[in-house]
């Protein structure tokens, strides 16, 4: 996914928001494997010092919904990233997502502090 998503030549900004998306794939990744029964993460057995047994169930489907919202609001950053920013509206104003209005722009606020960081100083 990295290889095909990060170009030569992009901003920090896009590179870290790519390693956000990679990121957030190896999660949706890992919770596909515990709901198909791949991985044991999905119930766990907890025996306290009495010798008492609590059956655990994880709250994955609710994590995988939420990792798969989270991929697809930053698939639609990069995308608009790459396009030259937020769209916009009619009468020229941009719309909520791109500034941050209804959350949704967070993103590209963190994105840009991350890069902000990842830049040698000077």
């Amino acid at each position: 996914m990295w290889d095909q998503l990060v170009g030569d030549g992009d901003p920090v900004g896009v590179v870290v928001l790519v390693e956000e998306i990679c990121r957030c794939a190896d999660r949706l990744d890992r919770l596909d494997a515990i709901v198909n029964g791949r991985d044991r993460a999905w119930l766990t057995l907890e025996v306290d010092d009495v010798g008492e047994v609590t059956v655990v169930v994880d709250k994955v489907l609710t994590e995988a919904r939420q990792q798969q919202t989270t991929f697809k609001a930053l698939l639609a950053e990069l995308r608009a990233s790459r396009a030259g920013g937020g769209k916009q509206l009619a009468g020229g104003r941009q719309s909520k997502a791109s500034t941050g209005g209804d959350g949704a722009g967070g993103i590209t606020d963190l994105t840009a502090r991350i890069a902000r960081r990842a830049q040698p100083a000077g």
